[in-house]
């Protein structure tokens, strides 16, 4: 893993309030879409959480569609406070927001599992988050039946 000792957090506090303002400036000059994705102890992406990002730009344009390169499902600690994230993401932007572009499964196998493991979390947790965004009546999980441990 990358070592959190080669951060600059002068510097990255200026970075993030630049890539910001390009984001703003995206939408200025006419361009239609935003497309944010996130890696984790990654050297070059400073993005641990797209929907950060996202609920910023959802507050600050007001055109431009926002879309999510993936949230990797098998990193979610609780599918269903995910799909309320997002569904707060699409409010603010007044439906700007991609649903479509929302899940990822994560590359490595460190995690969560083994990827048939990782495979058996994305599944349920993608389950879990139309559930919520589609079902009126109240829910559970599978968790008591699988081993993802939701």
């Amino acid at each position: 893993m990358f070592s959190n000792r080669h951060f600059d957090p002068v510097a990255g506090s200026r970075l993030y309030n630049e890539y910001l303002e390009h984001y703003r400036l995206a939408e200025e000059v006419g361009f239609d879409g935003i497309m944010l994705n996130e890696h984790h102890n990654a050297p070059f992406c400073m993005q641990a959480k797209c929907n950060v990002f996202a609920s910023i730009l959802a507050a600050m344009t007001k055109r431009v569609k926002i879309v999510l390169l993936g949230n990797p499902l098998p990193l979610a600690d609780n599918p269903v406070r995910l799909a309320e994230e997002l569904a707060m993401i699409d409010m603010v932007s007044r439906g700007r927001w991609s649903p479509a572009s929302c899940a990822g499964r994560a590359g490595a196998a460190r995690h969560r599992g083994e990827p048939a493991f990782n495979r058996e979390r994305f599944e349920e947790a993608h389950e879990l988050i139309v559930r919520a965004w589609t079902q009126e009546a109240r829910f559970a999980s599978r968790a008591a039946t699988t081993s993802t441990g939701w």
